[in-house]
């Protein structure tokens, strides 16, 4: 309720009385007795209409009109109590009430602390600019309005709720982003620091050839290996079909043409022994986060989509690898032996900076300037460290494709199987799960056993075309595009056995 500029008193009383009307005597019930400015006026109004003697005695009213004047001061004093006490304060809504109960006779509704009730306030000006006046209730309750929307529009995203396309690619993408992006682009960092420290473990100790080559072999076994008990278990289990064998069946002979490459060229298999350790590290440790923290989404497998999504993964893994050789190239174990294999005598700004760093180790030391092109190069390998920023960079390519190739390809799913939803394609909601020892096993033996499979593929085919093709008269430009076309055609071959391997039949 507003503060009058001057003083305001309220004064309410219960009083009764004994009044005589016409003949006889009436003793009345305890009424109501209200002393207000303004609404005596109305009345006056009323009564002068009806004076028609000299001695001013008022006539009879007529009961509509006065019944009409008091309706009219009933709304308009309901109008005021309902406007200025919408944002007052208990005390003042509880004195509203009291006033209310009295004025309708209501008298065993009141308060007995508000029968008589004085409020004097001098300088209203005191209460201007307070923290309980009109003015911040108002901008409290924007603000926890705000933040409601806020909250249940986040909701909804996180939920995947939304009807329209918009809403609904813009959950697609959130909920991608957030579980995928993040996944895929820490293991990618991680990974390259562990390919890193692995290479430079294996040049500071001088590991001979056939140890790295040893290596490098079982790094490109261990996916076929899980594959071929993944097959042995869905047999055994009569849960294998047609669609399955196959799957298996084809990621296994790319498997095997990967070796098979790595073996023809003979520089190829030793780098195999840090590179395909930092791939089995980053197969595995990718399914175990889809262990226990899977994503699925309402596009069901079929031949088409497989073979578009092929292609769209295909043209993503070669703008990633593309995007990786020329803006991140000091990471990883390439990183390493890119150091290692550079002669002293013609540095490149490269070494000329690993240079500098490692004289910078050495300041106490003096260096010798008999040493051998061998030991400089190990001693610069030794003070190699990790460069974080390109690390990162290829963790946000690869988060990236990744996403790109969920969302979108899993748009190219959904629109070519038989039966699409009205609600279109929709990624689930991110979920935690404890999983079952069957769950356990279909993740390592078929996901993870395509998983790895087809990375160290990738691995074998980019060291085996890269040695190759630079030992031909082209440029290095030249050999990193056609070593990327033969990764992203050998993504698109591989596609059919990542999706249906996990196509079987269930046990009868």
């Amino acid at each position: 309720m507003p503060l009058l500029p001057a003083t305001f008193t309220s004064s309410i009383a219960q009083s009764r009385t004994n009044a005589t009307v016409s003949a006889s005597t009436t003793t009345r019930d305890a009424h109501t007795i209200i002393e207000m400015e303004g609404s005596s006026q109305t009345i006056a109004e009323i009564l002068t209409e009806h004076v028609n003697t000299p001695n001013g005695h008022i006539a009879q009213l007529p009961m509509n009109d006065v019944m009409q004047g008091l309706t009219s001061l009933a709304n308009e004093l309901d109008n005021v109590l309902t406007e200025e006490t919408a944002n007052a304060p208990a005390s003042t809504q509880a004195l509203v009430v009291t006033i209310e109960s009295l004025m309708r006779g209501d008298s065993d509704a009141v308060n007995p602390s508000y029968e008589y009730i004085t409020l004097n306030i001098d300088d209203p000006s005191l209460f201007e600019n307070s923290r309980h006046s009109q003015e911040t209730s108002l901008f409290v309750q924007r603000a926890q309005a705000i933040v409601d929307s806020l909250g249940e529009l986040l909701g909804k995203l996180g939920r995947n709720e939304f009807e329209g396309d918009l809403g609904r690619w813009a959950s697609n993408l959130t909920i991608s982003g957030v579980r995928t992006g993040l996944v895929i682009g820490t293991l990618t960092t991680i990974r390259q620091l562990i390919g890193f420290a692995v290479e430079k473990t294996l040049q500071s100790n001088a590991t001979s050839p056939l140890t790295r080559n040893v290596i490098g072999a079982i790094a490109l076994t261990i996916g076929p290996a899980l594959n071929i008990l993944g097959a042995i278990r869905d047999e055994c289990n009569g849960t294998a079909n047609q669609q399955t064998r196959l799957a298996r069946l084809a990621t296994l002979t790319l498997s095997i043409a990967a070796l098979a490459s790595a073996a023809a060229v003979p520089s190829a298999l030793p780098a195999l022994a840090s590179f395909g350790s930092q791939m089995a590290f980053y197969s595995f440790a990718q399914d175990l986060v889809n262990l226990f923290c899977p994503i699925s989404d309402n596009a069901k497998t079929n031949p088409g989509g497989t073979a578009a999504t092929g292609v769209l993964n295909g043209a993503l893994q070669f703008l990633s690898f593309t995007g990786m050789n020329y803006t991140a190239p000091h990471s990883g174990p390439g990183y390493v032996m890119a150091q290692s294999n550079k002669s002293p005598p013609s540095e490149t700004e490269g070494f000329a900076y690993q240079l500098s760093i490692w004289l910078q180790h050495q300041a106490d030391a003096v260096p010798d300037a008999n040493l051998s092109v061998e030991t400089r190069a190990n001693e610069i390998v030794e003070s190699l460290v990790p460069v974080l920023g390109h690390d990162a960079l290829r963790g946000a390519y690869n988060a990236g494709a990744d996403v790109a190739g969920q969302v979108f390809g899993g748009e190219l799913m959904h629109h070519f199987q038989a039966n699409s939803s009205d609600k279109g394609f929709r990624i689930n909601p991110i979920s935690v799960r404890m999983p079952t020892a069957e769950q356990v096993a279909n993740q390592f033996l078929s996901t993870n056993a395509i998983r790895t499979s087809m990375g160290e593929t990738i691995i074998a085919v980019v060291l085996a075309g890269t040695r190759y093709f630079t030992t031909l008269p082209i440029s290095k430009a030249e050999v990193d595009h056609i070593v990327n076309t033969m990764v992203a055609i050998v993504v698109f071959a591989g596609r059919p056995g990542t999706m249906y391997v996990n196509e079987r039949t269930k046990p009868a």
